[in-house]
């Protein structure tokens, strides 16, 4: 039994907001970094302690990076210094949730699904959001290249980040996340190129197992994908207070981008259903071809074995055993007849 599902079953039978990590990953500490900035300044603090957080200044922005949600007790520091939900706190470190957006009275949940950088297998990792007036706080399972990436726009102003609002800030790292999809997607379709080029000259099992298993990933990427254009309709909705005027431009992309990838996966599943078709039906026909040669044989050889069982009954009295040259006479005629028999075959196309 895994790690994760070992943690799922010890929460079976807990209190709600109970606060246990379901994670594959080993529980580590959490450090959390603070990112404030505005039109004009930016700083950086980085492994500060949760009472850090009860002074931020009010008239900047702030985005606050909770890296290893493994880590209950800080968690639960957030959660009170900032008025978190328990039951939210419970989902953001049960990182089995579903890609989903809940919207509270003083501020949203989102719940994304980050691939993880660190493994060369397809691997999902949650990503959690709170947006909450000035402050956004992103709850990560580890180090990601969406956070670092932010980071260093923030820190170089590069961008347009330090000059727009939350609203903004909140968009750029689910346009990170969303673009990697992109790249994701981009590497199995050019898989699946490299096997349909291959599959009408070479049959192995290797090809079906490797289309079997982009199969099974796809249908995990579009578990976690589908939803998101539903994720972002809803955040699009002006009682909403998240997506206003000014940025709504740049969520109308982002929700582009959500269809989009969203099509890809579906060609991708035809693409690979096909493909599982042409391998089976390759693989059909040339069983029948081997069926039909095998056939071919056997029906060459059921009047050669009724000539020689004819002659194997060993009655006393058959007068072509005593012939001199009976023997030969025997071979020549079933050599007549095999040889006959494959003319007519060729003849008729059989093989």
């Amino acid at each position: 039994m895994n790690l994760g599902k070992q943690k799922n079953l010890n929460k079976v039978g807990n209190p709600p907001g109970e606060l246990i990590y379901t994670g594959k990953l080993e529980p580590s500490k959490a450090i959390i970094n603070v990112v404030s900035y505005d039109q004009y300044t930016c700083n950086i603090s980085e492994n500060v302690d949760p009472d850090f957080l009860k002074a931020l200044d009010k008239n900047k922005i702030h985005w606050i990076d909770f890296e290893n949600v493994s880590d209950p007790d800080k968690l639960k520091s957030i959660g009170e210094i900032f008025d978190i939900h328990k039951l939210t706190l419970e989902d953001i470190i049960n990182v089995n949730q579903r890609t989903k957006v809940e919207f509270y009275d003083s501020y949203a949940f989102l719940v994304l699904k980050i691939i993880s950088d660190s493994n060369e297998k397809l691997e999902f990792r949650q990503f959690s959001m709170i947006i909450k007036e000035n402050i956004l706080i992103s709850f990560s399972e580890e180090k990601n290249f969406a956070t670092k990436w932010l980071k260093t726009q923030l820190e170089s102003n590069a961008g347009d980040i330090r000059n727009k609002d939350l609203g903004y800030l909140t968009f750029s790292l689910m346009d990170i996340v969303v673009d990697s999809y992109f790249s994701k997607l981009s590497n199995y379709i050019s898989h699946t190129q490299e096997i349909d080029e291959k599959i009408t000259e070479e049959i192995e099992e290797e090809l079906f197992i490797k289309i079997k298993k982009i199969k099974q990933e796809i249908l995990r990427f579009r578990r976690f994908v589908s939803p998101l254009k539903d994720i972002l309709f809803q955040m699009q909705k002006k009682e909403k207070g998240i997506v206003n005027e000014k940025n709504q431009i740049y969520f109308n992309d982002l929700y582009d981008h959500t269809l989009r990838i969203n099509e890809s996966i579906d060609l991708l599943r035809e693409n690979l259903n096909n493909l599982t078709e042409i391998y089976l039906s390759i693989v059909s026909n040339r069983l029948n071809e081997i069926m039909r040669i095998l056939t071919i044989i056997s029906t060459i050889f059921i009047p050669l074995s009724f000539i020689a069982g004819l002659y194997g009954m060993n009655f006393e009295y058959m007068p072509e055993l005593h012939w001199k040259f009976g023997y030969f006479i025997i071979l020549g005629i079933m050599a007549t007849i095999a040889v006959s028999m494959i003319i007519i075959f060729k003849k008729k196309k059989w093989f």
